[in-house]
């Protein structure tokens, strides 16, 4: 059985063009798993797409990028298995080296400045990212009499406000320590989200270096603060307590399906697409609670980012995964009228749906999503 490796990156548009920029990938996985027969890295960007040749857990890939970009590399056991990732990391000037005894997931990643420096603040985040996650769990989880309870939601506002400040504290003291680094910029972009951080965003951007502080990136999170200060507020996501967008996409065979159909049940809307490896990861999960609730009032309802081209792969992605659900896609990718309405700028993302239509949870992956659904679905 052949073994695959796919790369998948995505350009986020955030600086001028410039001269390419040349970086080579190497991998050293030591597993067996990765020994037993020929492997392939298939390289992606837009619609760019390259490969190279992986033996014996080793591979080189060489390419070109028009700016230092994130990327995702995924080993595939068959053409359909995603289980085994690495994301996220940089391509640069430079060589990256993969190196892991056994899986490419639990591969350490290093060798050139912006990788280095994205994990080094990975690692700073951590601890705080742990307690912020497991306190949406206990959201999620949380009873009907929790839900109504106002001590319970302002205890865990407070907590989580906590958590945010600490947060932002080790946001700053790095920015201020890597003023030179993109990656200050692309922490300084979330925490620029939060309206309460304006003046602290303010604060650090001139910290930056000259480059940076001249970067789109820098003027899109100037304008953002500029415009909450003039009253004009732009909605950047859909909250819990909304009403889901509706929208009408087609299933692979053509027939046409709305959200509206689904009136009267819960249904998680699941954006994902072919490509995607963490989306093929959790399609396993997602299969098995669908099969425990398909006959208590559940449903999933996936909307592929698929663009027209890969029509084929998404259809065989569908085989493949053995996914019984209804699936729509309106082969546009990105331009999909449905992520824009729901703000998906970047996947898996998926939105819990109640009976009347009401977003109730996002996001749920992994235990999350049977633990909502054992308190909801009777």
């Amino acid at each position: 059985m052949k073994h695959y490796l796919l790369l998948l990156l995505w350009v986020p548009g955030l600086a001028a063009a410039q001269t390419p920029v040349s970086f080579m990938l190497k991998g050293r996985l030591g597993s067996d798993t990765y020994r037993s027969a020929p492997t392939y890295v298939y390289l992606r960007s837009g619609r760019m797409v390259d490969s190279a040749v992986v033996k014996k857990g080793r591979f080189e890939l060489k390419g070109a990028v028009d700016e230092p970009t994130k990327a995702f590399l995924s080993m595939r056991r068959n053409m359909q298995d995603m289980s085994d990732y690495k994301a996220v990391f940089w391509l640069e000037q430079g060589t990256l080296v993969f190196t892991s005894p056994d899986s490419l997931k639990n591969a350490h990643v290093g060798g050139t400045p912006l990788t280095d420096v994205w994990r080094a603040i990975l690692a700073v985040e951590a601890p705080i990212v742990k307690q912020l996650n497991a306190l949406e769990k206990a959201s999620q989880a949380a009873t009907p009499a929790q839900q109504q309870s106002l001590a319970f939601r302002q205890g865990l506002k407070a907590r989580r406000t906590a958590l945010l400040r600490e947060k932002n504290h080790l946001d700053s003291v790095f920015v201020r320590a890597h003023p030179t680094s993109f990656i200050s910029l692309t922490v300084l972009n979330p925490m620029s989200r939060d309206p309460t951080n304006d003046a602290l965003v303010t604060a650090l951007l001139p910290t930056l270096s000259p480059d940076l502080r001249n970067n789109p990136l820098a003027e899109e999170i100037r304008t953002k603060i500029r415009q909450r200060a003039l009253g004009i507020i732009p909605e950047t996501a859909l909250q819990v307590g909304q009403l889901a967008p509706n929208f009408t996409q087609a299933t692979p065979e053509g027939r046409q399906v709305a959200l509206a159909d689904y009136r009267g049940k819960y249904v998680l809307v699941d954006f994902w697409a072919s490509w995607c490896g963490p989306c093929r990861a959790e399609n396993p999960n997602l299969l098995k609670v669908y099969h425990d609730y398909k006959g208590k009032n559940f449903d999933v309802l996936g909307v592929s980012l698929d663009e027209a081209k890969d029509r084929a792969k998404w259809v065989k992605a569908i085989e493949a995964d053995q996914l019984p659900w209804t699936q729509v896609s309106e082969l546009k990718g990105w331009q999909s009228k449905a992520a824009t309405a729901y703000f998906v700028h970047a996947i898996p993302q998926n939105f819990l749906v109640d009976p009347t239509g009401k977003i109730i949870a996002l996001n749920l992956r992994g235990d999350a999503l049977p633990e909502v659904l054992a308190r909801l679905v009777k």
